[in-house]
């Protein structure tokens, strides 16, 4: 990190003489054009969240971006969490809300298709909310009658419960929440109550030892290869923080005001209620706790109590995942993905490794799947052993389940029906088996549906009725999306082979994109849409399929004028080697061929794949509406720029190649055919063109500067340079630095900092927590170029992550983006980036080269 009086000035080469002089760009928050500050003040798109019963439908509305004060509150950074002592709470919450609205789906009258469907026949219920609390983990309780979320005050958090039928809130918490390990409750299945941590007393935190000793690491001789993580706990200091901020009571909060503590105080780091509400499966931290790794890969105990607060027995010790074996597929040993059999009362499901959790081993079978009924004093019974890692196991109706295996080497997946009743041994019946990438054989989502035990509700499974599922997706396809809703029903699933059959009950109409939200109702079948058009945002449609009456229950304003007219078209091509290749161009409104070429700002993120065929599929539909992000590169169509963005970098390793081997060449290569191409459309000036990206796309940003003159400038967001500091594997790559240490050296953009012969513009957030992309990337490679007399500029985010968050760094990077690419694609000066922020306390730090 530089120092902040650096900030003030910049460093110029003149000629062969170096000298100070005033900055070019002041050092505090800039606004970009107006049109470009107009998408980032635009509405986020609306949440739902559908009520068991299918009645009610929340819609709530996102907070938007927050401001830098906020991000520069005081928090601790401690084994990977970010927390605010004073709330017990995480610093950066992800998702907040401002507002809920309620729609009774069971009172809305439709309408035949194509009729005015402006306005609900019931206006909407809007919840009134406490002052000054923003909402996060909203949820109905499984009978439908209430509406619950945490509320986040400058105290910290609280439980609300909002009573749909008297309309009234209350927080049902005696004491406020810990929530430092996540803003999790569960409801009981029977909705009589809550889990949650409650805070056990005020933890005493000393934000600075009271004595100053050295910090000691060592190691005994065994492997630990993990990643590069960061916020990591370094101290004896450290883990006295850690554990006074995380230790909480975990607590049954019932709907009349009792409460059970369910055993002691501890770190919880999860819980999951049994489905007939009788036991909890608690995971818990216990030191000693690491200094390699974060919080949930600490050494755990896996223990099982009563409801009544009773602890019954300690199901597992599981060792700290700083030991696992190396390799994607690698896993912990001992037991894994301990949960409840959600259609049984009260039965663990868990998976275990055949193979000792590494997967470099070689072996006929990875897992084992098992289950164990309660009282739980018994051996586990094995259910199926498995060829691949299981990844998912996820239960159904008729004692079925569906298990997803990965083989992270040869990229693929595949998804089998198990049937747990067999009447022989029970086979896994595999449904499909694809590519891990490939869209085009996903069958997307399962519906699912409450499961029952004596009339009592139990967790929620796919539904299966006549040995029939639903299952509802995307519809990628060579012709674009094609939304569908299916039934398939498995004639045979107790012995291979088996037959499905496949129909389509439900498909999107040619016209519009529409996706499904929600089944509400198989009895008409009864869907919640989400529907768009390229010109109309998406919006929530209630529709009757066999009718085909419906309505719209809420429209996304639309409001960025600055884009109406910008056109959007889908460009496929093909790179030197035949491998297939797309992107999304987007041309400014009135453009056309004859006016010439443009200046182009492509943006990209490169993936890996083990198979071309998949690596050039198509994720596109022109019915999509082109929904602005102020972090992507769209917004410069505003400029006057051609935007073309998803351009595809496809590193492609077939057979024993590895992906990473050629790096270097595909990456060139994708990029000269996507620049051929749109100088033989006609679009692009070859000698002002800028590629850009974020983290991967950043560090394929420098790499290509380095090894190409396609370009004329770069823009990289918060990217890793050099992989030496990445030692144990970066991405997708696995092979550690000592496996490939030249693999390593070619492929860091760093190495090569004396041939980035373009300028070059990098941004990082200076609290980057991501692995591997620290800071330092970012300022070292800054330091390379100017020590060599190239061409850069560098400007940190105060308090911001890999992403950022703040409103004032989110205008100043577009700020920065449009001023590089004026400045170096040789447009005319901006004419609205001279206003300034109010902000004088905190100031993006900004070096030039």
């Amino acid at each position: 990190m530089f120092h902040p009086t650096f900030a003030r000035y910049a460093l110029i080469a003149c000629s062969t003489l170096l000298i100070f002089t005033p900055p070019l760009f002041s050092s505090e928050y800039q606004l970009p054009s107006k049109p470009l500050q107009d998408v980032v003040k635009q509405t986020k798109k609306v949440s739902t969240r559908l009520s068991d019963n299918g009645q009610w439908l929340a819609i709530l509305t996102p907070k938007t971006h927050p401001s830098i004060e906020h991000l520069a509150r005081k928090e601790l950074k401690l084994a990977g969490l970010r927390l605010s002592p004073k709330q017990l709470i995480p610093s950066r919450v992800k998702f907040s809300y401002l507002n809920i609205e309620l729609v009774n789906l069971k009172q809305v009258n439709l309408s035949k298709t194509g009729s005015d469907n402006s306005e609900l026949s019931q206006a909407p219920i809007h919840i009134e909310l406490p002052q000054g609390v923003e909402l996060t983990n909203v949820q109905f309780s499984p009978d439908s009658r209430y509406l619950s979320f945490i509320g986040l005050s400058d105290t910290g958090a609280d439980l609300y419960l909002y009573e749909i039928e008297t309309k009234l809130t209350r927080v049902i918490n005696p004491k406020r929440l810990n929530a430092t390990l996540g803003l999790n409750y569960r409801w009981l299945n029977s909705s009589k109550g809550v889990i949650t941590n409650l805070a056990s007393k005020a933890p005493n935190i000393k934000t600075k030892s009271t004595s100053i000793t050295p910090n000691i690491s060592e190691t005994l001789g065994k492997k630990a290869p993990r990643r590069t993580y960061q916020d990591l706990l370094k101290n004896p200091s450290d883990e006295a923080r850690f554990s006074a901020l995380t230790t909480s009571q975990l607590t049954l909060i019932s709907l009349d005001g009792n409460t059970t503590n369910i055993g002691k105080p501890g770190i919880n780091i999860s819980y999951h209620l049994s489905p007939d509400d009788n036991y909890l499966l608690v995971k818990r931290i216990a030191p000693p706790f690491s200094h390699m790794v974060k919080y949930y890969d600490f050494a755990q105990s896996v223990e099982i109590f009563h409801t009544s607060g009773k602890k019954l027995s300690t199901l597992a010790l599981l060792e700290s995942s700083e030991y696992r074996p190396p390799g994607s597929d690698s896993v912990r040993k001992g037991p894994r993905m301990i949960h409840w059999r959600s259609d049984k009362p009260s039965t663990l499901a868990f998976a275990k490794a055949l193979d000792k959790g590494d997967s470099r081993v070689k072996a006929s079978h990875r897992d084992q799947l098992l289950q164990l009924d309660a009282p739980f004093n018994l051996a586990p019974k094995p259910l199926v052993n498995t060829p691949w890692r299981i990844s998912q196991v996820k239960w159904g109706e008729q004692n079925r389940a569906l298990i997803t295996e990965r083989h992270s080497d040869k990229k693929q997946m595949r998804v089998s029906f198990l049937n747990t009743e067999a009447s022989s041994e029970p086979q896994l019946a595999l449904w499909y088996q694809k590519a891990i990438r490939d869209t085009y054989k996903d069958p997307g989502k399962l519906y699912r549906t409450q499961a029952y035990n004596k009339g009592k509700p139990l967790g929620r499974v796919f539904h299966m009725e006549n040995n029939t599922l639903l299952h509802y997706g995307l519809g990628a396809s060579p012709q674009g999306y094609q939304p569908f809703l299916k039934s398939l029903t498995l004639k045979n699933t107790d012995e291979q082979p088996a037959d499905y059959l496949s129909n389509t009950l439900w498909r999107s109409s040619d016209k519009q994109l529409e996706t499904v939200r929600y089944v509400v109702d198989l009895q008409p079948l009864t869907l919640v849409l989400n529907r768009q058009s390229n010109d109309t945002p998406s919006h929530l449609v209630l529709l009757d399929v066999e009718s085909g009456k419906e309505k719209v229950l809420y429209r996304n304003p639309q409001s960025l004028n600055a884009f109406k007219g910008m056109s959007r078209q889908l460009v496929k091509y093909k790179r030197e080697d035949g491998v297939p290749l797309s992107g999304v161009l987007y041309l400014p409104s009135n453009y056309k061929k004859e006016n010439g070429p443009l200046p182009v700002l492509m943006w990209a993120y490169p993936r890996e794949y083990k198979n071309a065929e998949v690596a050039s599929q198509v994720n596109y539909s022109e019915n999509q509406y082109t929904q602005i992000s102020p972090k992507g590169p769209v917004p410069f169509v505003a400029n006057g720029f051609a935007v073309f963005d998803r351009v595809a970098m496809p590193i492609i390793g077939e057979g024993k190649d590895k992906p990473n081997d050629s790096f270097r060449t595909q990456l060139v290569n994708n990029a000269q055919a996507a620049i051929d191409t749109l100088v033989t459309m006609g679009v692009a000036d070859r000698d002002r063109v800028a590629i850009g990206g974020h983290s991967y796309g950043a560090f394929m940003v420098a790499n290509l500067l380095a090894h190409s003159d396609l370009f004329a400038a770069g823009i990289a967001r918060s990217g890793a340079y050099n992989r030496s500091l990445t030692p144990f594997g970066f991405q997708h790559e696995k092979r550690n630095y000592w496996e490939a240490p030249s693999l390593y050296q070619q492929i860091s953009p760093f190495t090569h900092a004396d041939k980035i012969d373009e300028p070059l513009l990098l941004m990082h957030g200076e609290m980057d927590s991501n692995s591997g992309t620290y800071l330092m990337q970012s300022a070292r490679l800054f330091k390379a170029i100017r020590g060599l007399g190239g061409q850069a500029r560098l400007t940190t985010f105060p308090y911001e992550s890999h992403s950022y968050k703040a409103k004032e760094s989110i205008l100043h990077m577009l700020w920065e983006q449009e001023s590089w690419l004026k400045q170096h694609l040789q447009q005319p000066k901006l004419t609205g980036g001279s206003e300034r922020s109010n902000n004088k306390a905190l100031t993006p730090q900004t070096s030039l080269h």
